[in-house]
């Protein structure tokens, strides 16, 4: 499995690097109907629960981001990075993801973000795909190179999974391997926050990246960060930060943002 890790390592390096400049081709004008053919394969694979189709599906459509980048080279490269995790695609489909609807989903961010012309959303969303892919592979494996201690098995978990419902008692269980007391009094002894408030800091976090550093829309970066609901988020955003998150990105945001929903 380690030669695994550094593949998909590798993978998340070069399928970030083509996310970022085919989210630029895009802004450039550039034909971006194969990356949606590609996005609705994998949706129809999904729906008809075809774990083959979803694999030649899964790859199309990172080729397709490559091949829209545009780099001299890049696609060899990619291929070359991609060809040691091949013999275990439809296997490590099968075992990892019960729900293919799951999988595709998790292909929204890096399609949006590249159609939105959002270079640095591309290529973060590329790159945080790729390595929750590695630890849902290395989870399920029992991967030795995951960490033992339960605190740094969560810690690690939630970086990788905050858009989803991250409960205490699933991570404690299916996670981190202890009760959700213990995890609970890990968090409060470690970071002194309750394992909900390490979850929102963590959430905040991350939205600030997000709104001073890409040009996303405030409601799919509350998405992004784990809120169905908007509102919430900036309800929250403002009590941690003083300020609403549209403030907050017009004080110190980088770039323009677009359109906001």
């Amino acid at each position: 499995m380690r030669g695994m890790k550094t593949s998909t390592e590798l993978r998340a390096v070069v399928d970030a690097f083509a996310a970022r400049h085919a989210a630029r081709r895009v802004a450039a004008g550039a034909d971006k109907r194969s990356l949606l053919a590609a996005f609705k394969r994998m949706q129809r694979a999904a729906a008809a629960d075809d774990y083959a189709a979803m694999a030649a599906a899964d790859r199309d459509l990172h080729l397709q981001v490559v091949e829209l980048a545009a780099v001299d080279g890049l696609a060899a490269t990619w291929r070359a990075a991609a060809e040691p995790m091949e013999r275990f695609r439809v296997s490590s489909l099968e075992q990892c993801w019960p729900d293919l609807n799951v999988l595709f989903e998790a292909h929204r961010g890096i399609v949006d973000a590249i159609l939105a012309c959002d270079a640095v959303a591309a290529e973060d969303a590329a790159r945080s795909h790729l390595d929750a892919v590695w630890y849902r592979i290395a989870d399920t494996s029992a991967d030795a190179s995951l960490p033992d201690d339960p605190l740094a098995r969560a810690c690690a978990y939630l970086d990788l999974h905050m858009q989803q419902p991250v409960p205490l008692a699933f991570v404690a269980e299916h996670v981190s391997r202890t009760s959700p007391g213990h995890l609970g009094r890990l968090f409060r002894q470690r970071y002194g926050m309750s394992f909900t408030g390490y979850v929102r800091e963590l959430r905040m976090h991350k939205a600030v990246g997000l709104l001073t550093g890409t040009s996303q829309p405030i409601g799919r970066i509350a998405k992004i960060v784990g809120y169905a609901d908007a509102s919430r988020f900036a309800l929250h955003f403002r009590r941690r930060y003083g300020l609403t998150p549209r403030a907050y990105r017009t004080k110190f945001g980088g770039v323009r943002a677009a359109s906001e929903g």
